[in-house]
């Protein structure tokens, strides 16, 4: 399908617009563009395995798929009955979503049509986590309960139960055996969920967990901890680590592919990137004009999408070390 495009260059960056309404800002410095489609705030964004998409998740029910490289809408995927709060890729072309409707919809991110959806809870879904090996979806919210579903048929999983608030947060450890969840209870538990038990790493009194990421390798868990920073554990040990931020409203958390590279996403609008070994800052990033719900780390660690209440999804380039 044929595609119309209006250019128009503004100060330092130069606003790409197409047919469809999406439109996407190549910018100048660290900011490599700026990416516009949905309408209302966007709370979650992802890459694919492969680097080449970027997924993101609207209050306006839609999920964006976009080219990394051209940083063009590939597809608009409607189908969510109110705002979707989080996405994430599996292997292969597998993207699934989550939010208010309370219901997961799996999507084929190459064809840009849904292919499955499960129906579990009976209240909003705020996270969810793909497997490694693309066999199992989670998803956490409202209900305090983590439900889990095969992604080739849908078959439930037995549900774990154990947070007594919202579930705000889940990953799985790269070898797919462990998954990680946090929320509104300031608790972080460790589940073996193929036989439903659990193990508490850390109860953070009235802290709210709204982010968790792994590193690649599984060395590191790090946590966005509401009002106290990124706070980081050694796996499997466990032991905690040097926080890195140690105070403000983090909303989000990613990690890199080589266990360097941590990013973090603000309530005050700025996208931070840090060393994961040293916890030496390497860039602060002031783009968005409102809080940053959402980061996420390319497969090569070079650049770093964020997410924001702003209606807007950013990219951004990763200084060299």
């Amino acid at each position: 399908m044929s595609r119309t495009v209006r250019v128009a260059a503004i100060a330092a960056c130069i606003l790409v617009v197409g047919t469809g309404g999406a439109a996407w800002w190549l910018t100048r410095g660290d900011e490599l563009a700026t990416l516009r489609g949905h309408r209302g705030p966007v709370r979650g964004v992802a890459f694919a395995p492969d680097g080449t998409a970027l997924a993101s998740a609207g209050d306006d029910g839609t999920v964006r798929v976009w080219d990394a490289a051209t940083h063009r809408e590939r597809f608009a995927l409607a189908g969510h009955a109110g705002k979707v709060r989080a996405v994430a890729f599996g292997p292969g072309t597998l993207l699934a979503s989550a939010g208010d409707d309370a219901v997961v919809r799996v999507w084929d991110c190459r064809a840009g049509a849904e292919v499955a959806t499960f129906a579990g809870p009976t209240k909003t879904l705020e996270c969810l986590a793909v497997s490694p090996d693309g066999a199992t979806v989670a998803a956490g919210g409202f209900e305090g309960v983590i439900f889990l579903w095969k992604a080739a048929d849908g078959t439930p999983l037995k549900p774990l139960k154990g947070h007594t608030k919202h579930v705000h947060a889940l990953a799985f450890t790269p070898d797919g055996k462990t998954l990680i969840s946090g929320g509104d209870d300031g608790g972080i538990r460790f589940w073996d969920w193929t036989a439903g038990t659990q193990t508490a790493l850390v109860a953070l009194n009235r802290q709210h967990i709204h982010g968790l990421a792994v590193t690649a390798d599984g060395t590191t868990l790090a946590a966005a901890v509401g009002g106290a920073g990124v706070r980081r554990w050694a796996l499997p040990g466990r032991a905690a680590l040097p926080t890195v931020e140690g105070s403000g409203m983090i909303r989000g958390v990613a990690a890199g592919p080589d266990g360097r590279v941590l990013a973090s996403a603000h309530e005050d609008g700025t996208v931070k990137v840090w060393d994961d070994a040293t916890g030496h800052l390497h860039a602060s990033w002031a783009g968005h004009k409102k809080v940053v719900i959402a980061v996420a780390v390319a497969p090569d660690g070079k650049t770093v999408a964020s997410a924001g209440s702003d209606g807007t999804v950013k990219r951004w380039a990763v200084p060299a070390k």
